[in-house]
């Protein structure tokens, strides 16, 4: 499904993450209270994998908090499934990834037995050995947010320059570098909660470097002349939050 630009741009005023699960439905049903007496007046967004996957359990929830997302660009289906040709991750975890970032949003990962479909894209992450209360849960979701955010322009723009680079043959490694040292300075707004060990709370996600190592020089001059104009949107550093 396409949708209007003006939908587009409503949706992510408001958007707080982009959900992903590989739950069974009573577990899943369980996440989804917790979220919606949180998230009141904020939206939560279902992809279509998510949609086709749950449908009889998340449809009747659509409306104030949980809203159905369409691509913003009638080739970002297309663009998926080049993704999918050209790198082998799995086509749910390449949507979830892509659609949060064309929403500039986190993914909210619901269970810890998520965190592995994501293992590939994963370039750093935030552990704690802290119980979390709503309150923590909140605050530190919401940074997440500014996370996407402010790496967004930046980041989609060195994507943008990282395939014209690669489409030339040229080395990216510089590129790639900036990209963990960004990073790596950004795990430190989680200093309420992070430490050495424990669980994951948030996953530092970035396809860029797998197109990188599995496109040749040909596939990203055949992906920039089909994409080109969309690329770049699909390819931010997206953090994802596990619940």
């Amino acid at each position: 499904m396409t949708v209007g630009f003006h939908i587009y741009a409503a949706i992510v005023k408001n958007l707080r993450g982009v959900l992903y699960s590989s739950l069974g439905r009573p577990e899943l049903e369980e996440k989804l209270s917790w979220l919606r007496k949180r998230f009141r007046y904020r939206n939560l967004g279902l992809t279509p994998g998510m949609l086709s996957k749950y449908g009889d359990l998340l449809r009747p929830r659509l409306g104030r908090t949980f809203l159905e997302l369409g691509a913003p660009d009638p080739g970002l289906e297309d663009l998926l499934a080049l993704y999918n040709k050209l790198t082998g991750l799995r086509e749910d975890i390449l949507e979830a990834y892509c659609y949060a970032s064309v929403y500039v949003s986190p993914i909210i990962i619901l269970g810890h037995e998520g965190i592995r479909d994501f293992g590939p894209l994963v370039v750093d992450e935030v552990l704690t050995d802290k119980e979390l209360s709503d309150k923590d849960y909140k605050l530190h979701m919401r940074i997440a947010d500014y996370t996407v955010l402010d790496f967004y322009l930046w980041s989609t723009s060195g994507a943008q320059e990282a395939l014209a680079l690669l489409a030339q043959g040229q080395d990216v490694e510089d590129i790639l570098r900036e990209r963990i040292e960004r990073v790596t300075k950004d795990r430190r707004r989680y200093w309420r909660i992070i430490s050495e060990e424990g669980k994951p709370f948030l996953l530092y996600l970035d396809l860029l470097p797998i197109l990188t190592e599995k496109a040749g020089e040909d596939d990203v001059k055949a992906l920039l002349k089909a994409h080109g104009h969309l690329a770049p949107a699909t390819l931010a550093l997206v953090s994802a939050v596990v619940i």
